[in-house]
């Protein structure tokens, strides 16, 4: 399975071509994502799984390597999914621009959960934040070229985060590889592993959109196209919450979930994740535009994975899971309806778009559904990821209590503002003339439909849960000695 390389290399080779492809780049764009995603999906079914690539034959933990496990190939197939869906809401023509930097950004993401390299996982990070800067900066007006700069200031600051805690765990350690960081973690004394962490997970903040780090999200997706919004939701964002499993769980918590609120890096996690949930609750029960009121929600969501992790139990973890599916369904659906019902509106203020929801009831019903997801309703997916992370944190002392009573003020302030934005939908408004195809009202429905029956049948995703939860629990069993032989 060395051929695995391809999902990096040839996203590389079709951002170059993109500058010869001029129209036909849309053609370009679909043939290699769609290789990406089905090449992602034969690996799943190879039963080869898992699979460690020693790039150029060097073996790790000397040379560099890509890892193919449960986890990797699970977060791989959700990053390519994303791409997919979000290539098939661009209607109209792109500069070569802009698919040259979506060719770079489906590289970078593809490349950040194969690795098993710390430095790579850096560059990779830094291709990807190339990448986003030019897409969110394409329609080259001021708003988004203030998002942009204002995302570079940060990423580049948390750059400096990331190379910092390179350099001591070279310099302590001597190895950059994954497994071997791994293997060797248990020998540093506290001081340095909280502080090598506390600066990898600071650096991480970013692609996570953890306050402070996440100043740039709002203004990043309002100023972008919804597809720019689908990438950094479904690629972008995936990719880091896959960084966040590996890097917090799998290297650098011994013994697998044994990083629990004892230990004092996570509470500083758990303050973050509070402080993210509250100020983007407000800022979205503050707003009328649904692009900004959807960033806000990713933020707020993405708040209560980093408290799961933090919690580090498995019912917690599997709870992460479940509100990650949840979000990355969710978003997809509410964005596109965001897009189709501000085009026939003329704006994102959802004040615009009533009666929508009485014309175009397949689309109106489906962000419903995502709506009640996200706010952890009984009988859709996001209900399950709640209930474990709830279920589990008020075991875990006073931190575990506030955590479990902010979350559901927070579904709170989320049902105010979602079913305020659904009730819109449906009063009675103007008759617009432009009109929406049937055939875009398709996907976001089919995506409702799924949210529902992983809702109702959550046994349908629960034992690839389990298993992933697993390959993070059994870490010397299942990565490291796959990857140093260890015997």
């Amino acid at each position: 399975m060395n051929s695995v390389v391809f999902l990096v290399v040839i996203p590389l080779i079709a951002a170059f071509l993109s500058l010869f492809f001029g129209k036909n780049n849309k053609i370009l764009s679909y043939l290699v994502t769609v290789f990406n995603l089905a090449f992602s999906i034969m690996v799943l079914f190879s039963n080869s799984i898992p699979f460690n690539v020693a790039i150029g034959g060097w073996r790790a933990p000397y040379g560099i390597n890509f890892v193919v496990t449960d986890l990797t190939i699970f977060f791989l197939l959700l990053v390519n999914l994303a791409a997919l869906l979000a290539l098939t809401t661009i209607r109209s023509d792109r500069e070569y621009q802009f698919y040259s930097f979506y060719f770079v950004l489906l590289a970078a993401t593809n490349g950040m959960v194969l690795t098993g390299d710390m430095f790579n996982f850096f560059l990779f990070v830094e291709l990807s934040t190339f990448a986003v800067a030019g897409l969110v900066a394409y329609k080259k007006n001021r708003l988004s070229t203030g998002a942009a700069l204002k995302y570079l200031i940060l990423s580049s600051t948390a750059s400096m985060f990331s190379l910092a805690a390179i350099g001591l765990i070279y310099k302590t350690l001597g190895t950059l590889n994954f497994a071997d960081i791994a293997n060797k973690v248990k020998d540093l004394n506290p001081a340095s592993s909280s502080l090598i962490l506390i600066l990898f997970v600071s650096s991480m903040l970013v692609e996570l959109k953890i306050f402070p780090f996440n100043m740039w999200v709002v203004k990043a997706y309002e100023a972008s196209t919804t597809a720019v919004n689908l990438f950094i939701h479904g690629m972008l964002g995936t990719a880091g919450v896959y960084a966040a499993l590996r890097i917090i769980l799998m290297i650098f918590a011994n013994d697998g979930l044994k990083f629990n609120a004892d230990v004092n890096i996570s509470m500083i996690l758990t303050v973050f994740a509070f402080v993210t949930v509250i100020i983007s609750e407000i800022g979205a029960l503050n707003e009328k535009n649904l692009k900004k009121i959807l960033a806000f929600s990713s933020m707020a969501q993405l708040g209560v994975v980093l408290f799961g992790i933090s919690l580090g139990s498995f019912d917690a973890i599997k709870g992460v899971f479940y509100v990650v599916l949840s979000n990355y369904l969710a978003k997809f659906v509410m964005f596109m309806v965001a897009k189709e019902f501000s085009k026939v509106s003329g704006s994102l203020n959802y004040d615009e778009m009533k009666g929508l929801g009485r014309k175009y009831p397949m689309l109106a019903i489906s962000f419903t559904i995502a709506a009640l997801s996200l706010m952890g309703i009984p009988y859709f997916a996001g209900f399950w990821g709640k209930l474990s992370i709830i279920g589990n944190a008020i075991l875990f002392g006073k931190a575990g209590v506030i955590g479990s009573i902010l979350i559901l003020i927070a579904s709170v302030i989320e049902g105010v503002y979602y079913l305020r934005i659904s009730h819109t939908f449906f009063v009675e408004g103007e008759e617009k003339e432009i009109k929406i195809s049937r055939v875009n009202c398709l996907i976001p429905m089919i995506i409702a439909i799924v949210i529902i029956i992983i809702g109702i049948y959550p046994n349908s995703v629960e034992n690839i849960i389990v298993s992933l939860i697993n390959e993070i629990q059994n870490v010397q069993e299942n990565y490291i000695r796959l990857i140093l032989s260890i015997k």
